[in-house]
């Protein structure tokens, strides 16, 4: 009965789990259990099955004999099977799980080491990136070195050559005792001081990046180190593993727990060390602002000194500007050049007066010195013409002073007196502060003596369209006449006036009174008065003691110190040099025109020409003349600077291409401040234009360089980098089977590198692709060679290469596509700046005209209200009608002045949009362009 039950063992033979299953022979035979898995499954043939499922028959056979010699037996044998069974099932799962994770932990290994690479290129590159900008500073430093030498040795060669000097002979005392000279030592230590700071600075970033690289090689090391441990423990370990299985997941994961160590320690290190030369950059980038600045400030000073020595170029001594030869005056061509090379905005004294009076030594005490224009000591005029003398402004260094000293009026060796008319007239023409120089009092004599001051209207025009011969409106001349000084020299009065005391202002205004009556004499005496308070609205007087009253000291006055002049005479020549100084304004022209050493070199000119013609000097032919000069100086000047700051301010090549547009639109924005800031009467714009096109030539100029200079650099590099590739394709390496993958991988590593090199600038994309489409055919020659791959992979892989071909050409048509659309913002950007500073400009000249037509009714109504108190009501009537012309010229430049902007920044734009390249002359996008600017224009109108 017992041999005729099911026997369990035998029901499932091929069961996991079964006891008649693997796991039974391997009860049965438990020296198996110490093997590896793989070992066991191969031991595993159909011959050792049989072989075993004989011998469990047998003990089958055997048990059930003893079964039913003892039951019981046969029961707790079966149940000793059957937890045999379990414990054995548990142990294989076991050991099944462990190599799962062994597996898991061997692909942990991996990413981390992994990691660790890439943190090392990571650092790399960073490394490359700070050792550049590290390159980029000391090459500031260098430069910053070059231009603190330069100033060293120039300030060496004026200290020599103030050695050489006379006292008071060197034309460049003043600029040394001008604040801004005065710290030129100090600045110039602290400027080299901070240079040595910031050197020391860079060498600790240097050294840094050693250090770190030094812990980098260390770290590697480890990983190595901890590779190498592995793969023996691996292959000479096996033994130990096979008796200890855990011992092997123990490794693992030791050397997992080392490796996650080292890739956060080195990840911290990196951050640290990352925003330590971040921090450490800023500093230096602080520094170099600062030390630029201070550079700036010892570069101003070496320009004030540049400009002190050019104006006062072969000038120890006054030159002949306009010479007097035989009733004919020209101009000297060698003072022109002196007075051509003074690029700062002059202020011009021009004395003017009767000859034997003293001009020519009142204008050596402007000069600090006794000796310079000739004074003689004879009935004979000394000063023939007019003299010049250019000397650093004493209050102002970034103005020159320039001095005027005029022939003597009414000399009886003249022929014809209209050679002092004219004379006059330049001196009224030609400076900033017109100084009238009489003696004893000022007298009906001495305002008959000013009967020149009554030619003015028919000798100057204000304007082309005025007829000559006819007398212009006084007001016209107010805009651009100088101040008014008279001096009175051997002065012997009190200043009283009906006993009370008086100042010497109000000496000379109640001299200018107009007297009462019609009779002739009588008007032809308030003439002179008339024109005075007419012309010169500011009006000064000084008046002078005898300087000594020693008759034979007096013939050589020139020769005296000044301990051996009169107490009086010194301070009242000292109050009238510092007003001279402190309140003589630079020379303008009509709407506030600036005018510097050139520009007044042109008026001479200008002026000059006209008289020889036979012509009246015409100011607004003269204003056209200049603006011609000075426009086209602005127009090179702001080029320059824009060449200049663009040169200093990029680091070619940049890493984009906005990063240059950038650049450019900064160092625009200056140039064309500088422009609008040197130009006047531009109304077509044409000099506007001029500057336009030569900054878009020097922009195109750089961006070629920028480009040259990228694709250069980025071909060197591509070239180092593919060396070990190239070297391997001549050799065949990848023409073998599997060599299409090993071709794939070698290129990858080539992009991936060429990926990490910095600063590659605009040509990286394209020279990376054109490096890929040269190894196009290459890689299809490696493809069809290799005969590891089916005809059906070579066609997958011959896909996926176009695929990635044709993607990077879209890559690169929307980095070109990008560019154009960057370029024509840039552009944009340009125009509207251009209008915008146009706008602004145009603004503050139409406040400059409103204030100074404010001040021309100021001085009518002023005028009106004298000549109602001294009693003149028909001529204070008769200024009516100017003041209401005036009042209403006022309400239109308030009223109208925006509409007039609005126009005349309308033809600006169509014509700036027509000299801009590229897109622009299409109409459509001008057009746009156009009605986008105007909107903005408007709204700020």
């Amino acid at each position: 009965m017992a041999s005729k039950e099911k026997n369990p063992f035998l029901e499932e033979p091929d069961a996991g789990g079964a006891p008649g299953g693997p796991r039974a022979a391997e009860h049965v035979a438990p020296g198996a259990a110490s093997a590896p898995t793989a070992e066991r499954a191969d031991r595993w043939t159909p011959e050792k099955e049989q072989a075993c499922s004989a011998q469990l028959k047998e003990q089958l056979q055997r048990e059930q004999n003893q079964e039913t010699v003892h039951p019981g037996l046969a029961a707790k044998m079966t149940e000793e099977r059957r937890e045999r069974e379990r414990t054995s099932t548990a142990e294989q799962d076991k050991r099944e799980t462990s190599g799962g994770e062994k597996v898991l932990l061997k692909q942990h290994i991996k990413k981390l080491q992994h990691k660790l690479v890439n943190q090392e290129n990571v650092f790399q590159g960073f490394r490359a990136k700070m050792t550049l900008e590290i390159r980029e500073r000391k090459k500031l430093l260098r430069n910053m070195d070059e231009r603190i030498e330069a100033i060293e040795s120039f300030l060496g060669i004026t200290k020599k050559r103030k050695k050489c000097c006379v006292k008071n002979g060197d034309p460049l005392r003043d600029a040394e005792k001008s604040p801004a000279g005065a710290g030129e030592p100090a600045n110039l230590e602290a400027a080299q001081r901070e240079k040595e700071l910031l050197l020391q600075k860079m060498m600790e970033l240097e050294r840094r990046l050693d250090d770190h690289e030094r812990i980098l090689e260390e770290l590697r090391g480890r990983m190595t180190d901890g590779g190498r441990e592995m793969k023996t423990t691996s292959a000479g370990d096996k033994g130990e593993a096979s008796a200890f299985p855990g011992r092997e997941k123990e490794l693992l994961e030791q050397h997992a727990k080392a490796l996650q160590q080292d890739l956060e320690d080195q990840e911290e290190a990196f951050r640290r060390f990352r925003a330590q030369m971040i921090e450490e950059i800023r500093e230096i980038e602080t520094a170099q602002r600062q030390m630029d600045e201070r550079i700036k400030i010892l570069e101003e000073i070496l320009l004030g000194y540049q400009v002190a020595m050019a104006s006062a170029l072969n000038m120890t001594d006054p030159i002949c500007l306009i010479e007097n030869n035989n009733e004919l005056l020209s101009v000297n061509q060698e003072a022109l050049e002196i007075l051509e090379k003074i690029s700062q905005p002059v202020v011009v004294v021009a004395i003017v007066g009767l000859y034997r009076t003293g001009k020519s030594y009142l204008m050596n005490r402007l000069a600090g010195q006794n000796h310079g224009f000739r004074v003689g000591s004879t009935v004979q005029s000394e000063t023939k013409g007019i003299w010049m003398w250019c000397v650093p402004h004493p209050s102002k260094p970034d103005r020159t002073l320039v001095l005027l000293d005029t022939e003597g009026l009414g000399d009886v060796e003249k022929g014809d007196s209209k050679n002092d008319s004219w004379i006059f007239a330049l001196a009224v023409l030609l400076s900033s502060v017109f100084v009238y120089n009489s003696t004893n009092t000022i007298n009906h004599q001495a305002l008959e003596q000013l009967h020149y001051v009554t030619e003015l209207t028919k000798l100057i025009r204000t304007t082309s369209s005025a007829i000559s011969g006819e007398a212009e409106d006084s007001a016209k001349f107010v805009s651009f006449f100088p101040d008014f000084v008279w001096t009175v020299r051997d002065f012997m009065l009190e200043l009283e006036l009906d006993g009370y005391p008086i100042t010497e202002d109000e000496y000379l205004e109640n001299a200018l009174k107009l007297i009462p009556g019609w009779n002739p004499n009588i008007q032809n005496s308030n003439m002179p008065r008339e024109c005075i308070r007419k012309f010169f609205p500011k009006r000064k007087c000084f008046v002078f003691d005898r300087p000594t009253n020693n008759r034979q000291q007096l013939l050589h006055i020139e020769e005296l110190p000044d301990d051996q002049l009169d107490r009086n005479f010194l301070e009242q020549s000292k109050n009238f040099c510092s007003y001279i100084f402190d309140h003589a304004k630079t020379k303008t022209l009509s709407d506030g025109i600036t005018v510097t050493g050139g520009g007044l070199a042109a008026l001479v000119e200008t002026y000059l020409e006209a008289i020889n013609s036979g012509e009246v000097p015409c100011l607004e032919n003269a204003v056209v003349t200049l603006a011609q000069r000075e426009n086209a100086a602005a127009v090179q000047k702001a080029a320059d600077l824009y060449s200049d700051r663009m040169a200093r301010l990029l680091s070619l090549p940049t890493d984009t291409f906005l990063e240059l547009l950038e650049v450019h639109a900064a160092c625009e924005k200056e140039a064309i401040a500088v422009f609008m800031e040197r130009s006047f009467k531009d109304d077509k714009q044409e000099f506007q234009k001029k500057l336009v096109v030569l900054i878009e030539k020097i922009k195109e100029d750089f961006l070629l360089k920028n480009e040259d200079t990228s694709l250069k650099y980025c071909q060197a590099e591509l070239k180092k980098l593919s060396e070990p590739l190239m070297t391997s394709i001549s050799r065949g390496t990848f023409f073998v089977p599997g060599g299409h993958g090993l071709y794939l991988n070698a290129k990858n590593k080539v992009e991936e590198d060429y990926k990490l090199v910095p600063k590659k600038g605009v040509k990286a994309t394209e020279v990376l692709q054109s490096f890929l489409r040269s190894q196009e055919e290459t890689e299809v020659a490696i493809l069809q060679a290799d005969k590891a791959l089916t005809d059906g992979d070579k066609a997958i892989a011959v896909e996926c290469a176009k695929t990635q071909a044709a993607e990077r050409e879209q890559v690169l048509l929307r980095e070109k596509q990008k560019e154009e659309d960057q370029k024509m913002e840039a552009q944009q950007r340009s125009l509207q700046e251009n209008i915008d500073q146009l706008k602004e400009k145009m603004d503050k000249e139409r406040e400059s005209h409103l204030r100074q037509q404010e001040t021309m009714l100021e001085h009518k109504l002023k005028m009106q209200e004298e000549l109602l108190t001294e009693g003149f009501k028909k001529e204070a009537e008769e200024l009516n009608k100017e003041i209401d012309e005036l009042k209403e010229s006022i309400e239109v430049t308030k009223s109208g002045g925006s509409l007039n902007v609005s126009r005349i920044l309308d033809v600006a734009s169509i014509a700036l949009v027509a000299v801009l390249p590229g897109p622009y002359k299409v109409v459509g996008m001008g057009v746009k362009l156009l009605n986008d600017a105007f909107k903005k224009t408007d709204n700020s109108v």
